[in-house]
């Protein structure tokens, strides 16, 4: 049999527009910062996270709840709001460990990275 086609792109909602874009914004960010070999390796999976993140999104592979709580834990960063990006971040590990661990991950190191570093 021929191989499946490959994945349509699905439109983006602005919410998952602002996730993907947000999350790339704390990376590059964090590049500019002088940073140990730990923090590097650190940011390197963080940034492997959101490109993971960014693929699923771009195919439809988060739900909107998962979606908007990343929408939420952006925003509780650019405000220096850790406490809360804290929480969402662990709320969706609880919640969405098994589907989304791929990005989870990386996204948890960008937020103690930010939170040190920011």
């Amino acid at each position: 049999p021929a191989p499946a086609p490959p994945p349509e792109p699905v439109p983006q909602s602005p919410e998952a527009v602002a996730v993907a874009d947000g999350f790339s914004s704390i990376v590059a960010h964090l590049e500019t910062l002088p940073l140990n070999g730990s923090e590097k390796r650190q940011l390197a999976e963080g940034a492997k996270g959101v490109d993971k993140l960014k693929e699923k999104l771009t195919y439809g592979g988060v739900e909107a709840d998962v979606v908007n709580a990343c929408h939420q834990l952006c925003g509780a960063v650019f405000a220096r709001d850790y406490a809360t990006a804290a929480s969402v971040q662990l709320a969706l590990v609880n919640s969405h460990w098994s589907a989304h661990k791929d990005w989870l991950k990386g996204v948890k190191f960008l937020t103690q990275m930010a939170q040190k570093k920011m």
